[in-house]
């Protein structure tokens, strides 16, 4: 379910952004905006995309923030 429309870079950026609680500056683009709003809204989506690209526990981050 790998997004082919955003580099691995970008995608990585926004799942440290989202984790580390970081909002949107408002400029991204509608893919950003729609990964960035999969991965806010489906903690699954948010750790098998971490896991795509080589990250393991980012949700017990992400959940232990609240």
């Amino acid at each position: 379910m790998a997004n082919e429309v955003l580099p691995e870079i970008d995608r990585q950026n926004i799942i440290f952004d989202v984790v580390d609680g970081i909002p949107p500056t408002g400029e991204e683009s509608d893919e950003i905006r729609n990964f960035r709003s999969q991965i806010e809204s489906d903690n699954l989506m948010l750790e098998y995309s971490a896991e795509e690209l080589g990250f393991n526990n980012v949700l017990f981050e992400y959940l232990s923030q609240g």
